[in-house]
């Protein structure tokens, strides 16, 4: 709890800081495939899932720096009867080269289960690593892989489409 207050208070100091041309509000649409949950020792299969997510990125020379919120919808295991769904709150960095980038974002998770595990498994760190491409300055291409580190931990690929406003 103190943990997501504290990126709330940040996130509102990022935006009450900043004036409203200086920053970015970027919409995500994704899609993870290739996933994995982990329940200590068992590891299943996930089919693939879909995710959208909200974030406030500032444009500092060659650099983007952000703070999201992202709501991954229930996904399944392919061989058990799990049914699965998590949100998570970080923090992005997003390097350029040009057009191209490398992105990395680090923060706070939470995953829930419905069916024969029903409940909340807690919260925990989350990391994701990948890199995009930028086209004309609004829409960007992304390529993640993500951690997230819950008591039922999860790890995918995700492609995100992005949408600056």
């Amino acid at each position: 709890m103190i943990r997501r207050t504290a990126l709330l208070v940040t996130c509102v100091v990022l935006v009450a800081a900043v004036p409203a041309n200086a920053f970015d509000l970027n919409l995500a649409v994704g899609v993870d495939f290739e996933g994995d949950f982990d329940l200590g020792g068992v590891s299943l299969s996930s089919n693939a899932g879909y995710n959208l997510g909200l974030e406030i990125a500032v444009d500092v020379p060659i650099i983007e720096l952000g703070a999201g919120l992202e709501y991954g919808f229930s996904r399944s295991a392919s061989i058990a009867d799990i049914d699965a769904s998590y949100y998570q709150i970080y923090a992005i960095g997003r390097f350029f080269f040009g057009p191209v980038y490398i992105a990395g974002r680090f923060g706070y998770a939470n995953m829930s289960v419905s069916t024969i595990l029903e409940g909340d498994f807690g919260g925990g760190s989350s990391w994701g690593l990948g890199g995009g491409v930028e086209f004309f300055g609004k829409l960007k291409t992304e390529l993640l892989f993500n951690s997230l580190n819950t008591d039922l931990e999860y790890q995918s690929w995700t492609i995100r489409l992005l949408y600056t406003f």
